[in-house]
């Protein structure tokens, strides 16, 4: 059999196994995509993580307590944990007053705690003894 001829019999093969489907018919192909509640499920997780995301990069701590100075280092007691920290950068504080400040926590290896302050949010006046 030669080359035309294998050409023609698989064409004539394809042609018959065929089968004509009138243009209005309805093919159920299944579900394509994902569910309803696949895109519900996924747009609740994209906004639970963009909210702890923003929540840890735009959250400050706030401490309040007296401002004591030792050798020089503005030192704060902590009101609502009765931890020291020492004070870092920031506005300029005088010890002795009673304030509420926001800023940043740090520990150090030895145990020490530090506190970055980033604003003055409240200046409560002399502390009371």
């Amino acid at each position: 059999m030669n080359l035309i001829c294998k050409v023609a019999l698989v064409t004539v093969l394809l042609s018959a196994i065929t089968i004509p489907a009138p243009a209005q018919s309805k093919i159920d192909l299944g579900h394509i995509g994902p569910s309803n509640a696949e895109i519900v499920g996924a747009a609740v997780g994209l906004a639970a993580v963009t909210g702890v995301v923003l929540y840890l990069t735009l959250h400050k701590t706030t401490i309040t307590g007296c401002l004591r100075s030792v050798e020089g280092a503005n030192i704060l007691t902590n009101e609502a944990d009765n931890l020291t920290y020492q004070l870092v950068d920031g506005p300029r504080l005088n010890p002795g007053e009673r304030v509420k400040i926001q800023g940043k926590k740090k520990k150090d290896k030895s145990g020490n705690f530090s506190f970055r302050v980033k604003k003055l949010n409240r200046d409560f006046g002399r502390c009371t003894p």
